[in-house]
C-alpha cells in the first residue's frame, strides 16, 4: 500500500494539475500558495512537550504567535535555535545541553507556520524576520545554530545589521532558485509557472530572490561561521553547503557522513563541536575557503 505521504503528494499535484489545464490564469497563484505553505504538523503539540523543561512564552509577530522556549540564566549570552522548513523547535533540543554547559542561554522557537506558532503561509523573508525580532527582544544574542532554510534566515537578518559573533550553519541552502526548480519538478509545474510563481513571491514580500542568494550576502557577514553538512543529504546537496561555506569569509566546514538531512541534529558529536565553535575552544579545521575550488561547484 502507498505511504500517506505519497498519497497526499499524488492529490496534491492531481489538484494543481487540475487548476493549471482548466484556470492558466490561476496556476501561478496556486503555485505561490503551495510553496508558502509547511507541510502541515505532526504531532506538534506532543512535540512541544519535549521542550517541557524551558520556560515557554509568545512573541506576537504581525499578528502572529510565535511559541518561544528558553533555557539558562537570564543574564547568560544567549544563543538562537533556528529550525528548517517543515521543522519546529524540538528538532533542536539536542544542542541545548552542550549550550548550558558552556554558560548561555538558549532561546529555540517554532517557525512562523510551524509547530504551535500562529500562520498558515510563510516564506524565507519571514523567517528572517521572527529571527531579527527574537533577537530584540529576549537580548543578548551572541550567535545562532540555525539548521537548512532557518540557517539561510539567519544568515540574511545577519547581513541585514543583525550583530553576531558566532554563526552555526547545519545543512544550509546556497541556491534558492535552484530549490524552487526542485519544488516544481516535484509538484509538476511547468518552468513558465514557476517563474510566474517566483514573481508573485517577490512582488508579495518586495524583495527579489537575486537579493537572497549567499553569494550577494556574503560581503556583509562578518561573523565567524561554522558550516555543517552530511554528504549523505538528500534534500540539500553537500555541495550546497560546500558553496556557503566558500562564499562566507573565514567560514569552517565540518563534514559528517551517514547522518542526512535530519539525524545530523541529534548526533551528539555536531551539537559538541556547534558548542565549542561558538564558545571559541576549537576552531574545527583550516578556513573552508582555500580548501575549496573557486567558486565551489554547486554539483
Amino acid at each position: 500500500m502507498p505511504h500517506a505521504h505519497t498519497l497526499e503528494k499524488i492529490s496534491t499535484n492531481v489538484r494543481f494539475s487540475a487548476v493549471r489545464w482548466l484556470a492558466p490564469e490561476l496556476a501561478g497563484a496556486a503555485a505561490e500558495r503551495l510553496f508558502l505553505t509547511p507541510p502541515r504538523p505532526r504531532y506538534a503539540a506532543q512535540s512541544a512537550l519535549d521542550l517541557i523543561d524551558a520556560r515557554s512564552s509568545f512573541l506576537e509577530h504581525k499578528g502572529r504567535a510565535i511559541a518561544t522556549w528558553q533555557w539558562g540564566e537570564a543574564d547568560a549570552p544567549a544563543v538562537l535555535l533556528a529550525h528548517g522548513w517543515g521543522g519546529n523547535a524540538a528538532q533542536m533540543r539536542g544542542f541545548v545541553y552542550p549550550l548550558l554547559s558552556a554558560g548561555y542561554r538558549v532561546v529555540a522557537y517554532d517557525q512562523p507556520a510551524h509547530g504551535v506558532s500562529g500562520g498558515k503561509l510563510t516564506g524565507l523573508p519571514d523567517f528572517a524576520d521572527v529571527f531579527a525580532e527574537l533577537a530584540w527582544h529576549h537580548g543578548g544574542v551572541r550567535a545562532v545554530i540555525g539548521h537548512s532554510l532557518g540557517a539561510t534566515a539567519a544568515s540574511l537578518a545577519h547581513a541585514r545589521g543583525l550583530p553576531l559573533e558566532s554563526v552555526v550553519l547545519v545543512a544550509p541552502p546556497a541556491d534558492i532558485v535552484g530549490f524552487s526548480r526542485r519544488f516544481a519538478r516535484w509538484h509538476w509545474i511547468p518552468e513558465g509557472i514557476r517563474r510566474s510563481m517566483q514573481t508573485a513571491i517577490e512582488e508579495r514580500y518586495g524583495i527579489t530572490w537575486d537579493e537572497l542568494e549567499v553569494s550577494r550576502l556574503a560581503p556583509r557577514l562578518g561573523a565567524r561561521a561554522l558550516v555543517i553538512h552530511d554528504r549523505d543529504d538528500r534534500i540539500v546537496p553537500w555541495t550546497q553547503g560546500a558553496r556557503v561555506a566558500s562564499l562566507w569569509p573565514s567560514a569552517r566546514l565540518l563534514t559528517t557522513d551517514g547522518l542526512g538531512h535530519g539525524r545530523i541534529l541529534a548526533n551528539e558529536d555536531v551539537a559538541r563541536a556547534a558548542a565549542e565553535f561558538i564558545s571559541g575552544r576549537s576552531q574545527i579545521a583550516n578556513p573552508a575557503r582555500p580548501a575549496l575550488p573557486w567558486p565551489a561547484p554547486l554539483y
